[in-house]
């Protein structure tokens, strides 16, 4: 019994190791935003899918993303948070499949 308990914690880290390590570029892509112009946002996304002006003064843009792949759809959400048009913030959410294909960097 505790074989198998300790069998399934030593798997379950050994996951979401290899998660973070998936992950991890598109983290860094995600980082390198901090301080960009709005306009290179637009330059490698295009026009955002959704804009939003927020009573601090700030604005999010928001783009939307689906990846088909076997029976499942991905979905990826690319989120980035602007004062006076320079990047304060830069995330994403979804399934790896999306974001491996939809998160890039500025330079990307």
């Amino acid at each position: 019994m505790k074989i198998n308990l300790l069998c399934c914690i030593v798997l379950s880290m050994l996951l979401l190791t290899a998660c973070g390590a998936l992950f991890s570029r598109y983290n860094n892509y995600m980082s390198e935003w901090k301080g960009q112009d709005e306009d290179q946002i637009y330059l490698v996304y295009g026009p955002p899918m959704r804009k939003q002006d927020l009573k601090d003064g700030r604005t999010l843009i928001a783009y939307d993303y689906q990846a088909p792949g076997g029976d499942t759809i991905s979905t990826c959400e690319v989120r980035f948070t602007l004062r006076d048009g320079v990047v304060e913030e830069a995330t994403y959410g979804g399934n790896y499949g999306a974001v491996s294909r939809f998160v890039k960097g500025p330079g990307k």
